[in-house]
């Protein structure tokens, strides 16, 4: 038994195949969802989403959304993605600590918000690359 996944953005539809396995960064940690997973809605976070399907895994980083699964269909809507095929691991790790300098500066709370996104995008980019590679 297999999922159908389907990734959508405001732009376009990402992706749109039969899977075997999804995993998606939820707003309560990592979501795996496998044929046959209860109904449920779940909102999301910004982190990786991870589609295995024809013995791969595709690698996404989603900036927030919410993912729906009901009768072995997983929809997941993003608010939008970031391309992991052109993550360099050295430059991810560079932009991890320097967001962690930022939000150690960050003084108001617009600014700690701000700052705890970018810490988020920048985290999610270290681990996209790890997957990688």
């Amino acid at each position: 038994m297999s999922l159908s996944v389907k990734l959508i953005t405001p732009e376009k539809v990402v992706f749109d195949n039969v899977a075997d396995e999804a995993i998606v960064p939820s707003i309560t940690g990592q979501l795996g969802i496998l044929a046959n997973h209860a109904p449920m809605v779940s909102a999301l976070d910004i982190g990786v989403l991870r589609v295995k399907y024809e013995q791969n895994w595709l690698v996404i980083i989603l900036f927030g959304g919410f993912v729906e699964v009901r009768d072995n269909q997983v929809t997941i809507v993003a608010n939008d993605i970031e391309d992991t095929s052109k993550i360099d691991f050295n430059r991810a790790k560079t932009q991890l600590t320097e967001a962690f300098e930022t939000l150690d500066l960050a003084q108001t709370p617009k600014e700690k918000i701000r700052a705890s996104e970018e810490l988020k995008k920048a985290s999610a980019r270290v681990q996209a690359a790890m997957y990688l590679e």
